[in-house]
């Protein structure tokens, strides 16, 4: 469980981290930028059975919510951000393989009513194409029941997409026009409010985050590894936060490589994204491609 795994890291850590060194976790290959259609890679078929896997009991001795907090506030509150954007060093953007394999990756991130694309979820389900789905609190609250069906589905690997759906920053750095998190104290909560949420509806914790608009600063990214989880971007974005159009979608299906990661959106019904990614999804087939959850690569992550 993600929680015993932190609370073995601050015991063992607290108190003798330098602030030039926020996170013992182990440093990801360097990663290189990617232009927003650019080329990418990813990974093989397997099954998806249906078995529940046993969730271990959170332990009495796991630290509390308050206590997480006041250490991440202590470890990283001194600590000075160099890089904010989206795909920069410590955030995944592709997998590293030779197989042909796609990894479809789709945020939810609205609470208004009307915003889950059933459509395209359906087609998943019915053509058993599976997929990462990166959700935010506002769209769990909305859609309760529809949350709960998605998680037991074995298809859909569920993923934090934060609570306010902000972008990750320790100085309030802001994207889209949306303001970010403003201290370590906000960007734990950001993360894990909704791992705690995600984590009680499904009695599991998700291995993947994913900030609002997809920006992160270089230390929100390690106060995410320290949380134990990984942060996922792309590197084929797949519909530009919904407003592509159907041949736009379609056309950036043509870029994939094996392990790319592709970026898309759940909670958009009234866009062409359903019909893009339909087509998209059997050209990639035709082609030889297979689908994969983020979780099957995890160690080819990069």
């Amino acid at each position: 469980m993600k929680l015993i795994l932190v609370a073995i890291i601050i015991f063992l850590s607290a108190g003798c981290a330098d602030d030039n060194d926020a996170s013992k976790t182990d440093t990801k290959e360097e990663l290189t930028d990617h232009e927003k259609n650019t080329d990418q890679k990813q990974v093989s078929d397997h099954t998806y059975n249906e078995e529940q896997v046993e969730v271990e009991p959170i332990e009495e001795s796991a630290p509390s919510y308050e206590q997480l907090k006041k250490t991440i506030v202590e470890k990283f509150e001194n600590n000075t951000p160099t890089v904010w954007g989206e795909n920069i060093d410590g955030v995944v953007t592709e997998i590293d393989t030779d197989d042909k394999v796609i990894a479809l990756t789709f945020d939810a991130c609205d609470s208004t009513p009307d915003t889950y694309d059933e459509d395209l979820i359906d087609f998943l389900i019915e053509e058993q194409i599976p997929a990462t789905l990166f959700i935010n609190a506002r769209w769990i609250e909305e859609y309760k029941d529809d949350f709960t069906d998605l998680a037991d589905n074995p298809l859909f690997e569920i993923a934090n997409h934060g609570y306010d759906h902000k972008p990750l920053s320790v100085t309030g750095e802001s994207a889209y026009g949306i303001s970010g998190t403003e201290n370590p104290a906000e960007v734990f909560d950001e993360v894990y409010k909704n791992q705690q949420l995600i984590t009680e509806h499904t009695g599991k914790s998700p291995d993947y985050f994913r900030s609002g608009t997809a920006y992160y600063d270089n230390i929100a990214v390690k106060i995410v590894e320290f949380l134990g989880l990984t942060a996922v971007n792309y590197n084929v974005l797949g519909d530009a936060g919904g407003t592509f159009n159907k041949d736009q979608i379609v056309s950036t299906f043509e870029s994939a490589q094996e392990g790319s990661i592709f970026l898309f959106h759940m909670n958009k019904p009234n866009s062409d994204i359903s019909s893009g990614v339909i087509e998209g999804v059997q050209m990639l087939i035709d082609k030889g491609y297979d689908f994969v959850q983020l979780g099957e690569y995890d160690d080819h992550l990069k």
